[in-house]
């Protein structure tokens, strides 16, 4: 995605300085959530990295035409005296949206990922050897509730010491499976957030007024030529 941002945005900036960068700025919005809806419908626990590129390259394009004509939207009517000011405050609104739309984002897929790992776990449980279907389940809520920290293969829900060898194959199977269902669950329902948000952004581009003509671009009527310049 930044691969395809970075020589896409050059020449959006460009045509922002040329056009206005309103039109612009709304399709890389548009873009940007439609990449995301591509990237959410295209989740599954069976997905490979092929399955996911589609959404990244055409969210890559909404991002190289959404940071350039938004800069030049936001700085086109500022004084040359106080472009540094406004920059800067241009600046820290963003961190700050980035901050505060991480932590949402972030809220929301730690709700979710409780509330889908323990309904894959029960799911899930539903094969396994009656002794340990309420043990399996329960070492997945903790596990969900109290912050997951996992790796590659593994899932964050440790079976318990007790368990006999001959059973700990199968177990461990079903939590990978929990884990991959509960959690690519869980980042679909998220990704919804950001998709809204973005969506409502383009919107609200459409409120965005168009540049009114300085003196110096008005232009020159005939009665304004002095006499001796028109002979």
């Amino acid at each position: 995605m930044p691969l395809i941002s970075m020589f896409t945005a050059p020449a959006a900036g460009r045509m922002a300085d040329r056009i206005g960068g309103k039109y612009i700025l709304m399709t890389g919005l548009s873009l940007f959530a439609l990449g995301t809806g591509i990237l959410l419908a295209s989740a599954h626990p069976s997905s490979t990295r092929l399955h996911l590129l589609p959404g990244l390259i055409v969210a890559g394009f909404g991002m190289g035409m959404t940071f350039a004509p938004m800069q030049t939207i936001a700085m086109r009517e500022v004084e040359p005296r106080m472009a540094g000011a406004a920059s800067g405050v241009i600046n820290t609104t963003r961190q700050l949206g980035a901050v505060i739309g991480s932590a949402a984002v972030g809220a929301l897929l730690q709700n979710q990922i409780v509330l889908k790992l323990t309904a894959a776990a029960q799911a899930n449980a539903a094969t396994l050897d009656p002794r340990f279907r309420e043990p399996f389940v329960e070492a997945f809520r903790r596990a969900a509730s109290g912050g997951l920290q996992v790796g590659a293969g593994q899932t964050g829900a440790a079976l318990p010491s007790t368990v006999p060898p001959e059973a700990r194959q199968g177990l461990a199977q079903a939590a990978l499976k929990t884990f991959q269902e509960g959690y690519t669950s869980a980042m679909r329902a998220t990704l919804v957030l950001p998709i809204a948000v973005i969506a409502l952004a383009a919107l609200c581009c459409l409120l965005v007024k168009r540049r009114g003509r300085t003196a110096a671009e008005e232009p020159t009527t005939t009665e304004e030529v002095p006499a001796a310049v028109q002979a």
